[in-house]
C-alpha cells in the first residue's frame, strides 16, 4: 500500500530559486575542476582562495574562511597545502603580530592568471542567454543577497 504524497507549497524544482543557483554553481564548477584545474594541479578550493587574493592581497585565514564558505580549520590545512605549492604566503599582520595574513605568491598570481580566463569564458557561456540588462540586473540582485546572508 503506497501512501499519498503530502503536498509541500512551493517545493518544486522549477520554482525553488536556491535549488536552481546550486544547480548552476555545480555545474560550473564540475566543468572547471574537470578541465582547467585539473590542467594546472589545482583544486577548486584553491582557485578561490587565489580569487579571492587577487581581489585584496593580505587577508585573514578567517576573512577567507567567510568569503569562500569554508570552515576555517579546513581552510587552514588548505592555506598549509598552498604553501606548500608556493601559490601563497604567510605573514606576521604588521599592525598586531598575533594575526596571520595571506598574501599570493608570484606562482599564484602567474596561476591564477592562466585559469581565470577558461572560467571566465564557462561564466560568459553560461550567462550568454541573457542580455546585458539582464547580467546587471541579476549580479547586483545577487550581490544584494549576498550581502543579506552575510550580515
Amino acid at each position: 500500500m503506497s501512501k499519498t504524497p503530502v503536498s509541500i507549497p512551493d517545493s518544486s524544482v522549477e520554482t525553488n530559486l536556491a535549488f536552481q543557483m546550486a544547480n548552476i554553481i555545480y555545474k560550473l564548477d564540475q566543468t572547471l575542476r574537470s578541465t582547467t584545474l585539473r590542467e594546472h594541479n589545482m583544486t577548486y578550493v584553491h582557485f578561490r582562495v587565489l580569487q579571492y587574493l587577487w581581489d585584496k592581497d593580505g587577508r585573514s585565514i578567517g576573512e577567507i574562511a567567510k568569503a569562500i564558505v569554508v570552515h576555517q580549520p579546513v581552510l587552514s590545512r588548505v592555506i598549509d597545502q598552498m604553501e606548500e605549492r608556493e601559490l601563497v604566503q604567510r605573514r606576521t599582520d604588521e599592525n598586531d603580530s598575533r594575526y596571520m595574513r595571506v598574501y599570493l605568491s608570484e606562482t599564484g598570481r602567474e596561476r591564477y592568471a592562466q585559469v581565470w580566463p577558461a572560467a571566465k569564458k564557462m561564466i560568459d557561456d553560461a550567462l550568454s542567454v541573457l542580455n546585458p540588462n539582464e547580467r546587471e540586473d541579476l549580479g547586483r540582485m545577487l550581490r544584494n543577497v549576498a550581502a543579506h546572508l552575510a550580515t
